[in-house]
């Protein structure tokens, strides 16, 4: 990872990293000023908003060091899987190209349950999310899990459509 000199192929490395080993941390050291030089004009050059990568991990303070504005209230997706929070309020709606830009993090086949993982939202919530950019194509249904053996029905698998 430390010898990937194109910060995006390394975002894709740090995304793969943390599915193999969810909650490990690397050292981030040498990789946050770079990160810090270069995230908010990529960011700004490909349409992709602070909350993507907040929903990505990336701490707050290092996104504000980088240039990123933040919306009020903190994180965006501080439900953490939840519907609801204890106040009873609902977690703020996640825009949709923010969540498109999640899912383009993911691998090229997805399920529901893996972009749910990283937004931090219920698998409905994000049923709803997945609706809406398959109808506006920007996500493809591939079709059902095929690693599927277990009770009941398989998971659909889907990916970001790259022909339209």
């Amino acid at each position: 990872m430390r010898a990937e000199a194109d910060s995006l192929n390394k975002l894709k490395l740090l995304a793969e990293l943390e599915r193999e080993e969810p909650g490990r941390v690397p050292d981030f050291s040498g990789e946050r000023v770079v990160f810090v030089a270069e995230a908010k004009g990529w960011a700004d050059s490909e349409g992709v908003p602070a909350t993507a990568f907040q929903a990505l991990g990336v701490p707050d303070d290092v996104l504000k060091e980088a240039g990123f504005e933040l919306p009020a209230g903190g994180r965006a997706s501080s439900g953490a899987g939840r519907t609801r929070r204890s106040s009873g309020t609902r977690a703020p709606r996640l825009p949709l190209e923010d969540v498109l830009a999640v899912a383009q993090a993911l691998p090229a086949d997805w399920k529901l349950a893996d972009l749910a993982e990283k937004l931090e939202r219920d698998i409905t919530t994000t049923r709803n999310y997945v609706r809406k950019l398959t109808d506006e194509g920007s996500v493809v249904e591939v079709g059902d899990d095929p690693e599927h053996d277990g009770r009941g029905r398989a998971a659909k698998v889907y990916r970001i459509n790259t022909t339209g």
